[in-house]
């Protein structure tokens, strides 16, 4: 009886030891990492708002409630700076000032940083898009550019009628002496033309020039060749913007009236 007893003992010393591995693999799966993501609210890469506006939200959602204390860091046209968030929050703004003089804002979310992850085992990351061009609805630049400098051609923009006549009314001229020339304003939705004008008072046959632009409505860019005329429009188009603030612009490379 006495070297039963003994066996028993052994025999239950090793069921309680498989028991302890089992409840440590339980916990190990209850450790394992989560992640949760921060990202733009609207994931459009440039965003209109209003001509006279004098800051814009932009909004950054997280995938859920934060665990804790965290900073979204982001550039505002190449300066760094960052925006608290507590515990519990779902998202946060960005706040973004316009002083007159400024038309647009280029945004880029660098790091999302969330205080204690580690400890808590959340994995922070960025989701979706994190570069977006915050931009006034009328904001209009066109960079003109050809290949010989010889031909030196003046270029202006002007807002035409409802059923594309000239009104010579500028909204900016470009008289530089290279081949390289530059028209931007503040445009009203509505008709506009660009013009070209060779300063040296004689036309060649054709000259071949690039047109790109940056507009609320994102960037564009042309190819178009100018006439055998001393001066003539070399390219329309037309601004509109629905009730919702959304601009587009529709173009033509040949005159539409």
């Amino acid at each position: 009886m006495k070297n039963i007893y003994k066996l028993s003992i052994v025999l239950l010393s090793v069921f309680t030891f498989i028991g302890c591995n089992v409840d440590d693999d339980d916990q190990q799966m209850v450790l394992e990492q989560k992640s949760i993501t921060a990202s733009l609210a609207n994931q459009s890469t440039v965003i209109a708002t209003s001509d006279n506006t004098t800051n814009y939200e932009l909004v950054v959602n997280f995938s859920e409630a934060l665990p804790s204390y965290s900073t979204i860091e982001y550039s505002l046209n190449g300066v760094t700076s960052s925006v608290n968030a507590y515990t519990g929050d779902t998202s946060v703004v960005i706040p973004i000032l316009f002083e007159i003089t400024d038309n647009y804002f280029d945004v880029e979310i660098s790091d999302f940083i969330v205080v204690n992850a580690q400890a808590r085992r959340f994995v922070p990351s960025i989701e979706g898009n994190t570069m977006i061009r915050i931009v006034r609805e009328g904001f209009w630049q066109a960079t003109i550019t050809w290949d010989d400098p010889a031909n030196n051609i003046e270029f202006g923009i002007q807002p035409m009628t409802p059923i594309w006549g000239d009104t010579y009314d500028w909204i900016d001229i470009s008289t530089e002496l290279t081949n390289l020339e530059t028209l931007e304003g503040v445009l009203a939705d509505g008709n506009y033309a660009i013009l070209y004008q060779f300063a040296t008072g004689t036309a060649p046959t054709e000259v071949n020039i690039n047109i790109a632009m940056q507009t609320a409505a994102g960037d564009f860019s042309f190819d178009v060749t100018t006439g055998s005329e001393l001066f003539n429009n070399v390219f329309w188009f037309t601004k509109s913007t629905d009730t919702d603030g959304t601009v587009s612009y529709t173009f033509y490379t040949e005159d539409p009236s």
